[in-house]
């Protein structure tokens, strides 16, 4: 079974106001579960004494997400448990999904999350994320835009091509759009803040077009009617 753990992470003690009740939510509802709280330097100490095959890739990352992306999966790997980032709400008990081996959630706009997972402690699946994190650094980390970068380096992007890779097997559970919070509120396990923390201009443009992709598509439609009866 997967462990009772929760591990969540910041840059430090200093959580931000804004994320203290999502934070909250997860001790409420899950009272009897083991709390580790990690601090980017807790991160560093772990990478370094349970993964030091990647300390040097991991002092290289130009971005502390990208650290902070790869380190919970070395989280995982070692301990198992429930990783969950701060802007991610607790609606209902985690315990019906502990019977399972891993447990991914799908996302949107497609492939699977990495800031709401959980395993047992030493899964294939994490030891083959663990392993690719040079590849991936080599293959998207110096020509593409920041927010592609992140997203394929470590992020989930990176985890979507590692779970393809791996493939799915029995004991693994991926989640629905419902259960992960988009969709249906009565099938929810989670709640989503508005996050980001990590984002720059290029990841807030990206987000604007994804957000607002059905209006785009209207106006165009309607420029082209517009322009298909001037000609």
């Amino acid at each position: 079974m997967i462990p009772r753990i929760i591990h969540q992470t910041w840059k430090d003690q200093d959580v931000p106001e804004r994320f203290l009740e999502a934070q909250r939510s997860w001790r409420e509802v899950h009272p009897e579960w083991e709390y580790r709280f990690w601090t980017d330097e807790d991160l560093e100490t772990l990478v370094r004494e349970r993964a030091p095959e990647l300390m040097l890739l991991y002092e290289r990352y130009p971005e502390a997400i990208q650290r902070v992306d790869a380190a919970r999966y070395v989280i995982l790997r070692e301990f198992g448990g429930a990783y969950i980032d701060l802007d991610v709400q607790c609606l209902r008990p985690l315990d019906p999904l502990l019977e399972a081996e891993v447990v991914l959630a799908r996302t949107t706009p497609f492939g699977v999350s990495n800031q709401f997972m959980l395993s047992v402690e030493q899964h294939s699946l994490f030891q083959y994320a663990v392993d690719s994190l040079p590849r991936a650094f080599a293959k998207w980390g110096r020509v593409w835009p920041r927010h592609v970068r992140v997203l394929t380096t470590a992020g989930p992007l990176f985890m979507t091509g590692r779970l393809k890779e791996h493939g799915t097997q029995e004991g693994m559970r991926i989640l629905t759009l419902d259960e992960h919070g988009h969709g249906d509120p009565e099938m929810a396990y989670v709640g989503h803040l508005r996050g980001n923390t990590w984002a720059a201009w290029d990841t807030h443009v990206i987000n604007f077009f994804h957000d607002n992709w059905k209006w785009f598509a209207v106006g165009v439609a309607i420029t082209a009617v517009l322009l298909g009866s001037l000609l």
